[in-house]
């Protein structure tokens, strides 16, 4: 399961019927279900557990693949047990402990909520970080999505508080936001068309009709993260609290996934996207790296608190003791982190990473030639793909390296040139292989145009030859044919000549010029040289010796 907590987006989707989520309300107690579902660190610091009664608050589990948490605590205004199987349209409504909560009754206040809140449910306790940044991972489910979207609010709230200063701040809201998580704040109007869509992106499934519903409630949020800035060994209060708005007619619930509550946890991470990921990055999580790309890694520590030890497949990497390290290549990563202060404690975490096979291109691909600034870059495929097959790929032509890296803006094939010397950036694709390729060259505009001309006409007796001669730029090409025929060539020497006998010719013959390449550049030309064969009568005579005065015959 991908576990890709995105601040923005991510798409759920139904493959079937699936299996649910199940949930326990005693197999843990509170204290175990912070320290050993939520935290599960024998470096974290926690005491001073208060809660509601436990009716609404349980351990959760799902074994399948449509949603995101294998496991981890529930909290909801209402009995928790209820939440689990199927969606039934039953048990939408339930009550557990019939009490309020002040804070949580400020913060619906301060929204501009004018009703009680009731039926609360909640767990507090103190803790003490190891490390200057805390979050955790958690999804909002609600009762009151489709019908009741628009105007009713059931609230709930991450109350985290600097014990040191007396400040609370609430960290479940809205990304970059101090607005407050709920059915009002996060909701699509393709379930009620009565309001209209906020926050919609935030919003991953609506049950009601759908066989594969994991839950029994009407809908719930993508995967959120509730994170803080804090100060390593500060003692701090956390607060997590739902509560039904009004009255107690359809719960809510949140669900916090098990082992994300990161009070100074090392927990290898990397970016993906807009979000971050901790899976190991392997081909059947989908985050296997291309050939030749890297990925920063992060143990999610601050440096200024622990000492840390990077491996490759058991063997440390000498120099690598950051919080940080960049993969270049497949392998078993693990980081050893100790903390520098505080109480003694050494945590370890690893992660797998798997390079994907690529696509085989010609690196060096040739340069491409025109004489007036225009280019088919098509005609460079078969030296891009060299022995591949052409109609296996797409291949796609962009200005700059980072274009042909996002896919996007494409240039056209049909090129012009404004400069003379323009690096063309390829990208090549085949939808059987997950990694795309990229290669370089240049289209170059040759200045220096080949000329070239042909000579020799005259007229010549029939069945004589004659010499056709050609001049212009030293060792170019001189295409030609005649009268009209297949295309010959010639090469000029290094003075620029070259020339030709004619066969014997029985008919006027034309030598037509056609083209001239000086290994960069083509140019057309017209010319010709005619040779006239000539028909007129001849004759012929023999001769003997004569004395003088004296008479012969002819």
């Amino acid at each position: 399961m991908k576990k890709f907590y995105l601040y923005l987006f991510i798409v759920g989707s139904y493959f079937g019927l699936a299996q649910t989520i199940s949930v326990n309300t005693t197999t843990y107690t509170v204290p175990q279900l912070v320290q050993d579902v939520l935290i599960d660190s024998p470096c974290a610091l926690v005491s001073n557990f208060t809660s509601s009664p436990t009716c609404g608050i349980g351990y959760f589990q799902y074994t399948g693949t449509n949603f995101d948490f294998s496991s981890g605590l529930i909290l909801r205004n209402g009995s928790a047990a209820n939440t689990a199987g199927n969606y039934t349209d039953t048990n939408l409504s339930s009550t557990c402990s019939n009490i309020g909560d002040t804070q949580l009754q400020a913060i619906s206040d301060a929204n501009g909520g004018t009703s009680t809140i009731n039926d609360v449910t909640f767990i507090q306790f103190d803790f003490t970080p190891l490390t200057d940044r805390f979050s955790f991972n958690y999804i909002f489910a609600s009762n009151e999505y489709g019908g009741f979207q628009c105007n009713f609010s059931d609230v709930f709230a991450f109350i985290l508080t600097d014990l040191t200063t007396g400040i609370s701040t609430n960290l479940a809201v809205i990304p970059s936001t101090t607005t407050p998580v709920s059915v009002t704040t996060i909701r699509d109007d393709a379930f009620n068309a009565l309001c209209a869509s906020v926050n919609p992106i935030l919003f991953d499934t609506y049950n009601v009709g759908n066989p594969a519903a994991v839950m029994n409630m009407r809908g719930y949020t993508v995967p959120l993260t509730a994170f803080a800035d804090v100060i390593p060994s500060r003692n701090y209060r956390i607060k997590l609290v739902i509560g039904d708005y009004q009255d107690t007619q359809f719960d809510s619930a949140v669900f916090i996934e098990a082992g994300s509550f990161n009070v100074g946890l090392a927990q290898i991470e990397y970016p993906f996207g807009v979000g971050i990921v901790t899976d190991d990055m392997t081909e059947v999580n989908g985050f296997a790296l291309c050939p030749g790309q890297t990925k920063l890694i992060d143990s999610g520590l601050d440096p200024a608190d622990y000492n840390f030890v990077w491996t490759l497949d058991t063997n440390v990497l000498a120099g690598e003791n950051g919080a940080t390290l960049l993969v270049t290549q497949p392998g078993n990563y693990c980081v050893q982190a100790s903390n520098i202060s505080g109480p003694s404690c050494t945590q370890t975490d690893c992660i797998i990473v798997e390079y994907l096979p690529g696509i085989n291109l010609n690196t060096n691909p040739n340069d491409l030639f025109s004489c007036d600034y225009t280019f088919n870059l098509n005609n460079n495929i078969p030296s891009i793909l060299g022995p591949l097959t052409p109609s296996d790929y797409d291949v796609y032509f962009f200005a700059t390296a980072a274009d042909a890296l996002a896919g996007a803006p494409q240039i056209s094939p049909n090129f012009t040139a404004t400069n003379t010397v323009t690096p063309i950036y390829v990208r090549v694709e085949n939808f059987t292989i997950p990694c795309p390729a990229f290669t370089q060259f240049d289209a170059i505009v040759n200045t220096a145009i080949p000329t070239a001309t042909i000579s020799g006409t005259t007229t010549i007796p029939s069945g004589t030859t004659t010499t056709i001669t050609f001049n212009g730029t030293p060792n170019a090409v001189v295409t030609y044919n005649i009268n009209g025929g297949s295309n010959l060539t010639i090469v000029l020497d290094p003075t620029g000549n070259a020339s030709l006998t004619t066969p014997s010719l029985f008919a006027t013959t034309t030598y037509n010029i056609v083209s001239v390449f000086n290994g960069s550049c083509t140019a057309s030309l017209s010319g010709n040289a005619i040779i006239t064969v000539s028909n007129d009568p001849t004759a012929s005579f023999t001769a003997n010796t004569i004395c003088s005065g004296s008479t012969g015959t002819l």
